[in-house]
């Protein structure tokens, strides 16, 4: 995970400012944030930002469906399923599950037992089976807030 820079390295703003609240960590974009859920922690990237990994795979993904996409007769599943994938290859970083009270890598296994390798297949198939999931991965991937250094270090209490 990233490390968070101190004031002094990045430079302070005024508190409550307008660079203060929309100046977000370019390391903290690309490196990702941990997103607890309790018995799954999800690593993040910035839908957007400093990720530009996302915006290049969104390009590459949609380009053959641009006039579709311009003239709004895109199947929305299509378009869902396109979102799915650039979130699985370029969002989301890292998949742990607790497994016995401990931390393991991998995706938590429907079916009980050892989780299942955090691949892009099987994120899919965990987004299309928790749709819910993949709609607050999706606000939490897109809140500057996450991404904030501040934000950061006032939870460090720092």
């Amino acid at each position: 995970m990233a490390k968070v820079k101190q004031p002094e390295e990045q430079g302070a703003f005024k508190p409550g400012g307008l660079y203060a609240q929309f100046t977000t960590d370019p390391v903290l974009e690309a490196e990702g944030v941990e997103i607890d859920y309790g018995h799954s922690l999800i690593t993040i990237a910035r839908a957007g930002g400093s990720n530009k990994r996302f915006a290049r795979i969104m390009e590459v993904k949609t380009k053959p469906h641009r006039r579709a996409i311009a003239t709004e007769t895109i199947n929305p599943d299509r378009a869902g399923e396109i979102l799915m994938e650039a979130y699985a290859e370029t969002v989301i970083l890292n998949w742990q599950s607790k497994v016995d009270g401990e931390w393991k890598d991998g995706i938590e296994n429907p079916k009980g037992g050892a989780p299942l390798p955090a691949t892009v297949p099987n994120i899919v198939a965990a987004l299309t089976a928790l749709p819910e999931l993949f709609a607050d991965l999706q606000i939490q991937a897109t809140r500057i807030a996450l991404f904030r250094e501040t934000i950061l270090e006032d939870d460090a209490g720092n």
